[in-house]
């Protein structure tokens, strides 16, 4: 399995906004899954146009798409309905996003520090 590549039901969530044509003489005009998943490689290496493998297609016709999809807004249009479609099941708060003071953990007090007021009844008695 390609970890860059989309699966089936990502796919299948996307290709409705994909713009281009799904006829033609010889099949799709166009691979927007493949370009895709070339989007997702730059996001997630980095890396520069240049360095895109070649099962991903020609970086030069790559990025010429990409831009092109920017400048039409569908990079923009296709995000907003994802958000709107956002599944946050899996959304989760923990001690790497809040931090608290060191003392809020329990941090061991000085030596001699004063004793809590319902104890000192207690030490009395």
């Amino acid at each position: 399995m390609d970890i860059d590549a989309l699966r089936d039901d990502e796919w299948e969530r996307l290709k409705g906004h994909m713009p281009g044509g799904t006829k033609g003489k010889r099949g799709p005009r166009t691979d927007n899954r493949r370009f895709l998943d070339a989007l997702l490689w730059m996001a997630r290496s980095g890396g520069r146009w240049r360095d895109l493998p070649e099962r991903l297609g020609d970086y030069r016709t790559v990025k010429r798409r990409y831009y092109r999809w920017i400048e039409m807004g569908i990079l923009d249009a296709m995000l907003e309905h994802l958000a709107r479609e956002a599944d946050l099941e899996w959304l989760m708060i923990d001690s790497t996003i809040v931090r608290a003071h060191q003392h809020a953990a329990g941090a061991p007090r000085s030596k001699g520090g004063r004793m809590p007021k319902a104890w000192v009844g207690l030490a009395a008695g």
